[in-house]
């Protein structure tokens, strides 16, 4: 299998028809797709992805509450720690299509709809050794979202951007860069992936990428990736965990672990194509929620950062690195300086479904995997 679709969904996933459509016209083949359903997904999801898969070829693997908790029996301590009706319950797809040996793994929104032809073309780029444009800042922070256009037009970030490095003089280079494509980041219009609070307070639409080509990052230089149209290679997957306790910056801390993680290989994270329509309309109630749910994020994302530019890397997979960063997060704790005490336990909470995904990933067969610490209860010592 040279691909798998990871996508949870509370909705008929409609963005597939575009999908196989795609991938018929340009002959693509080795694509499965994963589905995982959760309490308020219809029965009608099911019928469709059987539909699409009659009509197209394509393998689609539909996990419903029953076959989750029926495949989940194998993997207690996720079963445990993952919630329902929550989007990190794609976790589970990527585990799954892991187990059945997909080369790279691209999960997504279930709102992002076709818009470029060929939509695989820099996805399956991942895993390979490109030549790209490499940027690189002065500050060590680039923001994709400079690229974009939108109305009203103002200046605007990427959500979990560092704050402290918003809106500050930077110089940006360009040179080249041949590097092994260890995540490729898609792009959006429409609703641009913003801070709840830019949401709350002004009417934005991305409305046109203006790269040409795809891009990536000079090593030191970093930027926030999300996972709603993103593909991961096979082998960094055991070191990629969407933490539901982490509320929305799950994906963004995952990102800048995959960061400090490639600087450790030489490996590169490419930014741009497929740029992809995002749909989503969110109600004023939804984001308060999701406001409440980048709060801690927010408050801590210059410590994490910290932790993770300083810690020391002598692993020779992304999954030992996983494993030595969980140990250096836990040393940190002990000595680092967090102002409240809530903040303590949200990253001891982070780091626990660090050990908890690198167990689940040790109770795969014949893994070379590095041992984990058991994931104790949050709160225990």
């Amino acid at each position: 299998m040279e691909l798998a679709i990871v996508t949870t969904t509370i909705n008929v996933p409609t963005l597939f028809e575009g999908y196989c459509r795609d991938f018929a016209e340009h002959k693509r083949k080795g694509i499965n797709f994963i589905v995982i359903a959760d309490k308020k997904t219809p029965p009608a999801a099911r019928t469709y992805c059987e539909q699409l898969q009659a009509t197209y070829g394509y393998s689609f693997e539909y996990m419903d509450v029953e076959d989750q908790v029926s495949y989940l029996k194998r993997f207690p301590e996720l079963d445990a720690y993952l919630p329902y009706n929550s989007v990190q319950r794609r976790n589970i797809g990527m585990l799954r299509a892991y187990e059945i040996g997909a080369q790279a793994i691209l999960t997504v929104d279930d709102d992002n709809f076709v818009l470029e032809p060929d939509l695989l073309q820099y996805h399956l780029k991942v895993g390979q050794r490109v030549e790209l444009p490499a940027l690189s800042s002065s500050n060590q922070w680039l923001d994709p979202c400079q690229f974009l256009t939108a109305t009203p037009q103002m200046a605007f970030y990427h959500r979990g951007f560092p704050m402290a490095q918003r809106w500050q003089p930077t110089e940006t280079t360009e040179s080249t860069r041949t590097a092994r494509v260890i995540v490729n980041v898609g792009m959006w219009v429409g609703d641009p992936d913003v801070d709840a609070w830019v949401r709350l307070t002004v009417p934005l639409e991305a409305i046109r990428w203006n790269k040409s080509n795809n891009f990536t990052l000079a090593p030191g230089t970093w930027a926030p990736f999300n996972s709603q149209q993103t593909t991961l290679a096979r082998d960094l997957i055991p070191a990629y965990f969407l933490n539901p306790n982490a509320g929305r910056y799950d994906d963004i801390w995952a990102s800048f672990i995959v960061h400090r993680f490639a600087e450790h290989f030489d490996d590169a994270i490419s930014y741009g194509s497929p740029v992809v329509s995002h749909l989503q309309k969110r109600s004023l109630a939804s984001l308060w929620h999701d406001l409440g749910d980048e709060r801690m994020g927010v408050l801590l994302n210059t410590h994490f950062i910290d932790m993770l530019r300083t810690v020391k890397l002598t692993g020779s997979s992304y999954a030992e690195c996983y494993a030595e960063l969980a140990a250096h997060l836990r040393c940190e704790l002990e000595t680092r300086q967090i102002a409240s005490k809530d903040g303590v336990e949200y990253l001891r909470e982070y780091i626990r479904g660090m050990d908890m995904w690198l167990q689940t990933f040790g109770r795969l067969g014949g893994q070379n995997l590095p041992n984990a610490q058991p994931a104790v209860a949050s709160g225990a010592s």
